[in-house]
């Protein structure tokens, strides 16, 4: 059972997770602890450890959530038909990796997320490879006429996308220069 269902059937285990993101974007894995988590979501200590017996599993739960939430934004904005192609692509990126930009506590969880690997093992790459797997699917079933061709497959204008993606997520001072990138980027393959 993934978090969200888990979250839709507990809605105490959901709020506990909200907060727990907060806490670990302004303080990190390390400086985080349970006592802290559990006084800013408005349960005992005791309470907060028997939804989760230690901070490590709280942890992974809480970033699966968060991955999981941005995986079916992506899916979700990527299926919308009332859109065109390129704005089925620029929303799914910006739903997936746009939330990183604004603020300093969504550039603090990026920073968290990229750099857990001791606490969330592959998790973080095996999201990154089903996002991939996603807007592959997506441009390999609805590109344009003339998008692909011998030379260029849904595979590499994935990667190219993906990739300018991650760079411009830590280089773009706001989400509407990260969408507007990626805008750019659209037009200059359409060519």
């Amino acid at each position: 059972m993934s978090t969200a269902e888990m979250d839709v059937e507990d809605p105490k285990r959901a709020a506990v997770l909200a907060t727990a993101v907060a806490v670990f974007g302004r303080y990190g894995f390390q400086k985080t602890s349970m006592e802290a988590v559990a006084k800013a979501a408005g349960i005992s200590r005791p309470g907060l450890y028997l939804m989760f017996p230690n901070k490590e599993q709280l942890y992974r739960a809480t970033m699966q959530g968060v991955m999981e939430r941005a995986q079916h934004a992506m899916e979700a904005c990527l299926a919308d038909q009332s859109t065109s192609f390129d704005e089925r692509v620029v929303a799914g990126l910006d739903a997936l990796m746009g939330s990183y930009i604004d603020t300093q506590m969504a550039r603090d969880l990026n920073d968290l997320l990229e750099n857990s690997e001791p606490q969330l093992g592959s998790m973080f790459h095996d999201y990154q490879v089903r996002a991939q797997a996603a807007l592959r699917a997506h441009i390999d079933a609805a590109a344009p006429a003339g998008l692909l061709d011998e030379g260029r497959t849904a595979d590499d204008v994935m990667d190219l996308l993906f990739s300018a993606a991650l760079t411009w997520k830590s280089t773009s001072t706001s989400r509407d220069e990260f969408r507007d990138r990626l805008r750019r980027a659209l037009r200059l393959l359409h060519r």
